[in-house]
């Protein structure tokens, strides 16, 4: 009996929708087979401070668990990135000279309120009556379901670039998707994981070799 309302719990949640972040949609360059960078510079595009270190430490964190070698653009990029050389080859000789070698670049592509149906919870009445025929019937009746309802959720769309330092070249992209957004804090911590996990799982990032 334990088993089969776990299943119906499950399934459940499943259809209430999950929190989370998901990867909607990548791309690979067709010759990048994965490389161990001796060291990635994690750097979001955005001007909300705040959010941005957020998001750039959390990522950074994961990278480091999975033994690459992450450096957070909040520990080295001034605070106003408008201040970043526009010059494609001052910047390139800041980050050779520096020794990193790839930039995980994150940007936000859009954010959604959207509204979805919640499905309602299934509970079979016979679970009140272990199970037998001759206990169920006489309330067969009974209400058994708990009515869905519409529910509203923030959306946010993130995209994610690798990028070689030493070509410039875009060696891997994708766009993400973080569910039912309650925060800054939990928005990091939700796309890092993935982000980390997708890099990891596909041979895309190697552990660094120092």
């Amino acid at each position: 009996m334990k088993k089969i309302a776990a299943v119906f719990i499950l399934s459940a949640l499943i259809l209430s929708g999950c929190t989370g972040t998901r990867f909607s949609a990548t791309w690979k360059d067709p010759n990048y087979t994965g490389k161990s960078y001796e060291k990635l510079l994690v750097w979001a595009l955005s001007d909300n401070v705040a959010a941005r270190a957020t998001v750039e430490d959390e990522t950074t964190y994961f990278l480091k668990l999975k033994g690459i070698n992450a450096v957070s653009g909040a520990d080295i990029l001034p605070a106003d990135r408008s201040a970043i050389p526009k010059d494609q080859e001052v910047v390139k000789k800041k980050l050779v000279d520096a020794g990193y070698e790839a930039v995980l670049t994150v940007g936000l592509i859009d954010v959604k309120e959207e509204t979805h149906y919640v499905q309602g919870n299934y509970t079979p009445a016979a679970f009140g009556y272990y199970g037998s025929f001759y206990g169920y019937y006489p309330y067969m009746y009974g209400s058994v379901y708990q009515q869905g309802y519409y529910a509203s959720s923030t959306n946010v769309y993130l995209e994610t670039n690798l990028w070689d330092v030493n070509t410039g070249k875009l060696v891997w992209s994708g766009q993400s998707k973080s569910s039912d957004v309650s925060s800054v804090d939990k928005l990091a911590n939700s796309y890092a994981r993935a982000v980390v996990s997708e890099l990891i799982s596909k041979g895309l990032l190697l552990p660094s070799k120092k």
